[in-house]
């Protein structure tokens, strides 16, 4: 069993749709390593645009809860 199921959210790019854990989509606007998660493995925070209000904010990438649409 792969020791890491949440390893995709190392892989988030600005420009990604994601959905977030409260329902509210949004679009990732940065990605940055902050600090470090459960195991010591290092995760990222992002900053985001949620396009159902259009306030920005940041937060944890724990947050999201899967990608809609990679950015290319």
């Amino acid at each position: 069993m792969n020791k890491d199921k949440n390893a995709w959210r190392k892989e988030l790019k600005v420009g990604d749709l994601v959905k977030m854990k409260t329902g509210h989509l949004a679009i990732l606007t940065d990605v940055y390593m902050r600090f470090t998660g459960p195991n010591g493995s290092e995760y990222p925070h992002v900053k985001i645009l949620y396009c159902d209000d259009q306030s920005t904010g940041g937060c944890s990438a724990w947050r999201v809860a899967e990608v809609l649409n990679e950015a290319r």
